[in-house]
């Protein structure tokens, strides 16, 4: 005579090996859409950067999320390739560290901080930059960074000095790199307070 295993046991079965057929991520919101959000991730570790979140069926968003937020989510694993990549989510939940944030700082810390292994970014224009920068400084517009950032500091974990003329741009600029992932983004104001040596 044949057994057969209890139904309620192979539901049991069948929903532990669901439950551990998920990845999770930390990830920075970029943009919140109906129903789906779109994400920038600190590393590339699951081989995706940027990823369109979907939310399965059976949840919703959690309340009071905004752009530049730190989450953690759940995801089934399929991956479907497209730019950005585009996965469902299971479960999203708000960090303890709600707000992913820049870090304001004097031109005289930038500069100390500028003997170790930092990015100095110049978030002018081309004719500003030539008028004169910080030297080693690496020249990126405010508003071509959601287009050229990623390529062109593709490592997110770098510390990034970021400054502009006056100091409007520069906090500008830090912020939508954090929204776009970047973890150690500090803005030290405008090149009209630079104490140090300014090149052409």
């Amino acid at each position: 005579m044949k057994r057969f295993l209890p139904f309620a046991f192979l539901f049991l079965l069948l929903s532990s090996c669901n439950t551990a057929d998920t990845i999770t991520f930390t990830a920075v919101i970029a943009q919140i859409g109906e129903g789906s959000i779109l994400v920038n991730t600190p590393d590339d570790s699951l081989g995706f950067q940027t990823a369109s979140v979907s939310l399965q069926e059976t949840i919703t968003l959690p309340e009071n999320l905004s752009v530049g937020q730190m989450v953690e989510v759940v995801a089934l694993p399929e991956i479907r390739e497209s730019y950005p990549v585009q996965v469902t989510a299971v479960k999203i939940t708000q960090k303890e560290s709600s707000m992913a944030e820049y870090q304001k700082i004097t031109p005289q810390e930038a500069m100390q901080m500028m003997q170790g292994d930092a990015i100095i970014l110049d978030v002018r224009t081309q004719a500003e930059y030539d008028q004169g920068h910080i030297p080693n400084a690496v020249l990126l517009p405010d508003t071509e960074i959601r287009s050229k950032a990623e390529t062109l500091l593709p490592d997110k974990q770098k510390t990034m000095l970021v400054y502009c003329r006056s100091g409007r741009r520069s906090a500008v600029a830090a912020k939508e790199l954090v929204q776009m992932g970047y973890s150690k983004v500090y803005d030290f104001g405008g090149i009209l307070d630079w104490p140090g040596e300014i090149v052409k």
